[in-house]
């Protein structure tokens, strides 16, 4: 049994150098632009940080991106659109090299730490009525419910995806488990823009400085 399994260990042991190597220049090569060369993001290009996104997220919305069950609608969804085009010119080798460099970048507070307007008390309520038990008491995420950290994003970013959520404009696309789950807290639960700000502005006070 040992010697039949070998050849499948010698692939793996081979295949993960080459990740680690890749995934920088990578990064640099297809990411930094928009998103910075550590990953923290450019708010005047809508570029989000990703840095410490957890690989297993990366992957899949990479995938989704490629596979076109997000960022299909330009018009509603410019910079979804672009993720789009750049994760359709990337190999699976590639995606994966990708994912574990990202996951292993500092995450960094955003520069923003508050959403004007906002009702922080009221977040609070409805994040531990309806988010916390995916995205965890303080927002780091759980890969078992495919829910992402949502510290280390900027607010604007947090506002955008639940505005395309509700829209309809993200995870409506067959075959999008973990999206559609959003889609359907987000046209339940969320009422308006003012109950997204609520809801953000306590989402940024779970960032470290």
């Amino acid at each position: 049994m040992t010697f039949l399994r070998l050849p499948i260990l010698l692939t793996a042991s081979l295949t993960l150098p080459l990740t680690a190597q890749e995934g920088p220049l990578l990064f640099q090569t297809v990411c930094a632009q928009c998103h910075g060369p550590e990953g923290g993001g450019r708010d005047e290009l809508k570029a989000p940080s990703i840095a410490a996104l957890p690989a297993w997220y990366v992957t899949t919305q990479l995938a989704n991106f490629h596979d076109g069950k997000r960022g299909r609608d330009g018009a509603a969804d410019p910079q979804g659109a672009m993720m789009a085009a750049v994760a359709k010119a990337l190999s699976e080798t590639q995606i994966q090299a990708l994912a574990a460099h990202v996951e292993s970048l500092k995450e960094v507070a955003p520069a923003v730490l508050v959403v004007e307007g906002a009702d922080v008390r009221a977040g609070q309520e409805l994040f531990y009525e309806r988010c916390m038990e995916c995205h965890r008491y303080n927002a780091s995420g759980e890969m078992v419910f495919g829910s992402p950290p949502l510290t280390g994003r900027q607010g604007w970013y947090l506002l955008a995806q639940l505005q395309k959520f509700k829209g309809l404009h993200r995870g409506a696309a067959k075959g999008d488990e973990k999206g559609a789950k959003m889609v359907e807290m987000a046209t339940k639960f969320i009422e308006d823009e003012q109950t997204m700000k609520n809801l953000v502005g306590y989402i940024l006070t779970l960032n470290k400085p």
